[in-house]
């Protein structure tokens, strides 16, 4: 007789139980059926697995090395099986939906997610206001969203929508051409900021030009907002002819002749990252890996430009979870 999944399982079965008569209950046997087949393994095995007595059955020192064979043999079926599951799942499962506002992050982590096996393909939605994003994760539209949200001005979640907090406090960086009057400077005032044309996305797209106006109103100034855009393209032609100035990412980069990055004096702009997503998605399952490489991302991508090695060594490095 060869020694078989199923005869694994009743050695397992018996050690867990503690006894023949219960054994046969959780294996849906007879007693004298598996008293008998127990001896045949143990015949195939070449010696006793269990002592019985009235008390019930313990493994013998043979016994409780088989036994640890077995479970360790079950275990890994078991991660067979759940492996095969989870592709034959993705094999069958629509794309995965991503949204929201976070910019290159979008592009890099859908790059990263349509090399997992648990994904079939992606497809990807743009969303300047959070509030949006977090409405289609919320009803079912979008399975897991990028968001830039800010103090004061945080959405909750609904009872099947989950959140993970990527960055907890980014410093927003401006935008200038090189030959600007603001460029020489590495930090400028906030107030200084506002003495030149600024150019913002257009009111009532999000709650950032309402956070703006409020910090604003903290520092007595007013930005003169004269361009109101939606591209990031167009905000960019509109810097680098000295045109305006604009609000940046901390983790965006230099453009040689074009537009410098510059820090504000204090950091009175923030903002935070966070990713709201099904858990009943495959992202949904896999989040903890999906975030890890999600700040893999974000260090990698922020690390190319002066201010986010400072700020990532002073402040940010400590406001992002571990995963």
């Amino acid at each position: 007789m060869e020694v078989e999944i199923r005869h694994l399982r009743v050695i397992v079965a018996i050690a867990e139980s503690g006894s023949l008569n219960r054994a046969s209950k959780v294996l849906g046997l007879s007693q004298p059926g598996l008293t008998s087949q127990l001896q045949r393994i143990e015949n195939r095995l070449g010696g006793q697995l269990f002592f019985r007595a009235e008390g019930g059955s313990s493994p013998t020192p043979f016994g409780h090395n088989v036994l640890a064979e077995a479970r360790a043999v079950l275990r890994g079926l078991q991660g067979i099986c759940s492996r095969a599951e989870s592709q034959a799942r993705a094999a069958t499962a629509p794309p995965t939906r991503m949204g929201g506002n976070g910019g290159f992050l979008h592009l890099a982590l859908s790059r990263w997610l349509a090399g997992r096996p648990w994904v079939r393909g992606i497809r990807l939605t743009e969303e300047t206001d959070p509030r949006a994003s977090i409405d289609m994760v919320t009803n079912g539209s979008l399975d897991l969203a990028i968001v830039y949200e800010w103090p004061g001005f945080t959405q909750s979640l609904g009872d099947n929508v989950r959140g993970q907090v990527i960055v907890r406090d980014e410093p927003v960086l401006v935008m200038v051409s090189p030959d600007h009057p603001l460029a020489g400077e590495r930090t400028a005032r906030l107030e200084a900021v506002a003495e030149y044309p600024w150019v913002d996305e257009p009111p009532d797209m999000s709650q950032w030009p309402v956070y703006l106006r409020q910090v604003c109103h903290r520092y007595g100034v007013s930005m003169d907002q004269q361009h109101e855009v939606l591209f990031p393209p167009t905000a960019h032609e509109l810097v680098a002819t000295r045109a305006a100035i604009g609000p940046a990412l901390i983790t965006g980069q230099d453009i040689a002749g074009r537009i410098r990055l510059r820090g504000l004096a204090g950091s009175p702009l923030r903002q935070r990252l966070r990713v709201v997503y099904r858990p009943d998605t495959p992202v949904g399952g896999h989040i903890e890996e999906v975030c890890a490489e999600l700040v893999a991302i974000y260090h990698r991508h922020g690390s190319r430009n002066d201010y986010f090695p400072t700020w990532w060594a002073d402040e940010g490095s400590h406001t992002t979870p571990t995963f």
